[in-house]
């Protein structure tokens, strides 16, 4: 038979109210914070999980904050592109009317070549115009600052006859070819602007060098640069391996060999064609197509570089100086010819940020719904039930009061107790 003592019963009455008390402070902790787990030791399991899904619901707010600020930027896109559309279709009935030899007199001519120029003005305005963030739409990445102020720098000279005062007689890109990326989803990029040698081009370009390379064999293992793309060369390669190498690395452009075994390179759609010796190599210098002096794109070609296709601004200057010099068949024939080709370029542009704006919207409804799932599983392993919680305390809070009330009966005899 064990022999209880008065500090035994004492010892387990306190030990049972300690006990309860915890269990009360850790029910209250619950109540007061909403959650089931204060520390990671309480539940290994369920931290791991809450760590997983909380770190799920950062990337899917953020994919959430780069697909807002992507169909922002296309937008501004979108519309500056839809301004453009109506004055090609102006210049094209300009164009037509003055095409008729029956209304083409001279003042009407001037009349429409005035005309002409201001709607050039005003493509060039579109062209440099900058979004919310003050930074160019159509300039890629690399203007908006005091260096590069706009993408597209036109360049004025002095008209002698047909126009008074000085008009528009080229325009430069100075922008880039880089695109805007934003992670759109896990592991899924998606470019959000339109660079303007892309956009602002109305033919292909022809980039005909004037070097005969039937000799030529690459001194060291190279990289050139088109489009933003590499193509390895390596060394001993000769016009023909190279030729073959772009060719199929599935850039929009056409490598061949000219008459004189002279290296050419064709856009297959509109635009700029851009071109880089990267690090110290030299093959495109070499084969006559880049600039020694000025290596770094844009406009660094050889000035001996025979250089075909046209921008919009281009065709646009050409249709004007056409106008002055009363050139009928030319503006009839050739020019509306450029006029539906930069039209049809625009358009084309105009459906690509059009598909992407539906694709970003798309993923905006799939990154709600996938925010909303996370959250309803944060909540079934981090969440309370409140009511069941409250229960508890309730249950906790009686069986405290039973024990002390059991308690103070149990221990209430003492050695004065019995001597009385």
């Amino acid at each position: 038979m064990n022999r209880i003592s008065n500090q035994m019963v004492n010892n387990s009455m306190i030990h049972n109210l300690r006990r309860h008390q915890i269990e009360m402070d850790q029910t209250q902790e619950r109540l007061s914070t909403g959650k089931n787990v204060r520390l990671p030791r309480d539940n290994p399991i369920a931290t791991g999980n809450q760590m997983l899904y909380n770190s799920r619901l950062t990337e899917v707010r953020q994919y959430i904050t780069n697909i807002g600020e992507g169909m922002s930027r296309l937008n501004e896109a979108d519309m500056a592109i839809q301004s453009i559309e109506p004055i090609f279709h102006r210049i094209r009935v300009i164009a037509v009317e003055l095409a008729n030899g029956t209304y083409s007199t001279f003042e009407r001519r001037e009349a429409g070549a005035i005309e002409v120029n201001q709607l050039l003005e005003e493509i060039v305005k579109i062209a440099n115009s900058s979004g919310a963030m003050g930074r160019p739409i159509f300039g890629g990445h690399q203007t908006g600052n005091e260096e590069i102020p706009n993408p597209f720098v036109p360049i004025y000279q002095t008209f002698a006859d047909g126009i008074q005062g000085t008009v528009i007689t080229g325009v430069e890109y100075r922008g880039n070819i880089g695109g805007l990326l934003r992670e759109v989803a896990k592991g899924e990029y998606m470019s959000v602007n339109v660079p303007g040698n892309h956009l602002f081009w109305a033919t292909n370009q022809i980039l005909t060098s004037s070097i005969d390379s039937s000799d030529y064999a690459a001194a060291t293992n190279q990289i050139i640069n088109i489009d933003g793309l590499d193509v390895n060369i390596s060394a001993g390669d000769n016009l023909d391996m190279i030729i073959d190498k772009i060719n199929n690395t599935g850039l929009s452009v056409r490598a061949s060999k000219g008459g004189r075994n002279n290296f050419v390179l064709e856009s297959t759609s509109p635009h700029q064609i851009w071109l880089r010796d990267s690090g110290s190599g030299t093959v495109l210098q070499d084969l006559g197509l880049i600039n020694p002096d000025h290596t770094e794109p844009p406009n660094n070609f050889a000035s001996n570089v025979v250089i075909g296709g046209m921008s919009i601004f281009e065709a646009i200057i050409t249709i004007r100086d056409d106008l002055i010099r009363g050139d009928i068949e030319l503006i009839g024939g050739r020019d509306l010819g450029l006029v539906d080709m930069a039209l049809e370029n625009i358009l084309k542009h105009q459906a690509e940020v059009g598909a992407k704006e539906s694709r970003l919207d798309g993923l905006a409804r799939r990154s709600e719904y996938e925010k909303t799932n996370v959250y309803d599983m944060i909540a079934k392993t981090e969440a309370i039930d409140f009511a069941e919680e409250i229960m508890n305390l309730k249950w906790l809070d009686a069986v405290h009061q039973y024990a002390l009330a059991v308690g103070a009966r149990s221990i209430k005899p003492t050695l004065m107790d019995f001597l009385r």
